[in-house]
C-alpha cells in the first residue's frame, strides 16, 4: 500500500504466502454517488468478483495500549466463518522515501501457524505455548485471558471489483457508512484511480476505517495527533522489544 505525501509503505508479512508488498489507496467520492462510481469502475474493466458479509474484532487493553501505540490487532469473521487473524502496526521513517511503513503479520484460519501466532503474541509481549487454536473463539478466550478484549466489533458488507492484480473494494460499515479503497499489487494506486476518476470527484482518505469507527463510536481522537508526533519524535511509538527490528527498517 501506499498512501500520504512521501506515500505510505506496506508490507505484509504473511506467513500463509510468501513475502508480498501491497499497495492501497482511500478514495472519497465527491460530487459522485456510489451507484454511479460503480458504473465508472466497470466501464474501465472492473468486474464484480464477490460479496460478502464481513465481522472484524478489534482486540485492545481497557486503556487503548496498541490504539494508543498507531496498533492494532483483529480477528476477521467472513460469511459466519474464521478468516484471519493479525497484527498491524504504523511505524514512521524519516530517511525512506515512503516516510510511513505499516507492517503486517497474518494468519488465515485455520489457526494451526505457529510460526506466524508466535511472531504476533511476541510483539505484545504476550506467553505464546507454541500450541494451535481450533477456532477464532479460542483466540479470544486466550487473548481475554490476557487483558485483551474485542471491545470492537466492526460489522460490514464488501463487494469486491477486480482487474488483473488491482481491486476496487467498497465496504459498507455499520455505524460508519461507505468506504472505498484501491488496492493494487504492482500498479501505482494514485495512476490507476486517476484513470476513471478526474482529481475533482474524489480526494484521499488518510484516517483508517478503524479508526472512524473508534471515533464516531468511541469517541477516540488520538489519531488526529499522530503525524505530528511522528514528525517530533519519529519513533515514539516503538517499543521496547521492537528497536532492534525498526533499526533494520
Amino acid at each position: 500500500m501506499k498512501v500520504l505525501n512521501g506515500n505510505i509503505g506496506v508490507i505484509n508479512l504473511s506467513y500463509n504466502s510468501p513475502m508480498a508488498q501491497e499497495k492501497e489507496i482511500k478514495i472519497i467520492l465527491k460530487g459522485l454517488s456510489l451507484s454511479e462510481f460503480i458504473i465508472r469502475i466497470k466501464s474501465h474493466g472492473f468486474d464484480f468478483k464477490n460479496k460478502s458479509d464481513q465481522m472484524d474484532i478489534y482486540f485492545d487493553t481497557k486503556d487503548w495500549y496498541l490504539y494508543e501505540s498507531v496498533a492494532a490487532l483483529r480477528l476477521r469473521i467472513v460469511n459466519g466463518k474464521d478468516h484471519s487473524f493479525s497484527f498491524k502496526k504504523n511505524f514512521y521513517l524519516p530517511k525512506r522515501t515512503n516516510k510511513q511503513f505499516i507492517e503486517e503479520i497474518e494468519t488465515g484460519s485455520p489457526f494451526i501457524d505457529t510460526i506466524a501466532l508466535k511472531k504476533i503474541f511476541s510483539r505484545l509481549n504476550i506467553y505464546y505455548p507454541n500450541v494451535e487454536f481450533k477456532s477464532g473463539k479460542e483466540i479470544i478466550k486466550y487473548l481475554e485471558k490476557n487483558k485483551y478484549f474485542g471491545n470492537q466489533k466492526m460489522s460490514k458488507v464488501r463487494q469486491t471489483f477486480q482487474k488483473g492484480d488491482n481491486e476496487v473494494v467498497i465496504d459498507d460499515i455499520d455505524q460508519v457508512g461507505i468506504v472505498v479503497e484501491l488496492e493494487c499489487q504492482n500498479d501505482e494506486p494514485l495512476e490507476v484511480v486517476r484513470t476513471f476518476l478526474k482529481d475533482s470527484q474524489w480526494s484521499r482518505g488518510l484516517i483508517g476505517t478503524g479508526f472512524m469507527w473508534l471515533e464516531k463510536v468511541k469517541g477516540l481522537t488520538s489519531h488526529h495527533e499522530h503525524q505530528n508526533k511522528f514528525l517530533i519524535n519519529p519513533d515514539w511509538n516503538v517499543w521496547p522489544n521492537e528497536q532492534e527490528m525498526y533499526q533494520s527498517l
